[in-house]
């Protein structure tokens, strides 16, 4: 019993130490020699961002312009001037209000329903009610805006160039049709094909429409 008292108390005493050792150890290392702050590569970016800028063409427009496969450009946005354009936001056009549409649009739709009947007729049926009750998880700074204010427009595409991201993933119906709760907006695609030219971003448009009968 003793010796097994006494192995249990070597036992102890050699974690002791060597706990002891690892956190002395750790005190002796400087930022430099372990992991950095950052997430893994993310202090490569600066240095990549400017190599590859200057790896573009002289003119950030036209790189954009001709889709080539430069995937950082020099730009007014961003920071420190880059902007990535494996970096994708997805941008839609479907929404009114009074002061240019004359009503509001997709501000309004339906209150959605909950999938189980039992738990949707505890709740309100209807739709929302701008300006004060919309369709949307966070109030937007601009308001219940429209799509076709290019004032709006504008500044969607100055906070889309100031984030750095360099692609808008445009959502689009095929002429003359839209969702339930919109109107058709395809007449507004050479006006934000335009606007992200200024801001030298890139375009993809998907369609929302699927015709599966």
């Amino acid at each position: 019993m003793a010796r097994l008292r006494r192995k249990a108390c070597v036992a102890l005493f050699l974690f002791t130490l060597f706990i002891f050792g690892t956190l002395m150890g750790l005190r002796t290392l400087k930022p430099t020699d372990g992991f950095s702050d950052l997430a893994p590569g993310l202090e490569l970016l600066p240095i990549l961002g400017g190599r590859m800028s200057r790896e573009a063409t002289a003119s950030p427009v036209q790189s954009h312009h001709h889709g080539g496969n430069t995937k950082t450009a020099l730009s007014n946005s961003g920071p420190k001037g880059t902007i990535f354009y494996d970096v994708h936001i997805f941008y839609y056009t479907w929404y009114g209000s009074p002061h240019m549409d004359g009503k509001y649009i997709h501000w309004d739709h339906i209150l959605v329903p909950h999938w189980d009947p039992k738990v949707a007729s505890s709740y309100p049926r209807g739709r929302h009610m701008p300006p004060e009750d919309i369709a949307s998880s966070f109030y937007p700074e601009l308001n219940p805006y429209s799509s076709r204010d290019p004032d709006v427009l504008e500044s969607h595409m100055e906070q889309i160039g100031a984030s750095a991201a360099g692609v808008l993933v445009l959502s689009w119906y095929p002429p003359g049709l839209a969702d339930d709760n919109g109107e058709p907006a395809e007449d507004l695609v050479p006006a934000v094909l335009d606007a992200a030219y200024t801001h030298n971003l890139k375009v993809k448009c998907i369609s929302t429409f699927c015709d599966c009968g």
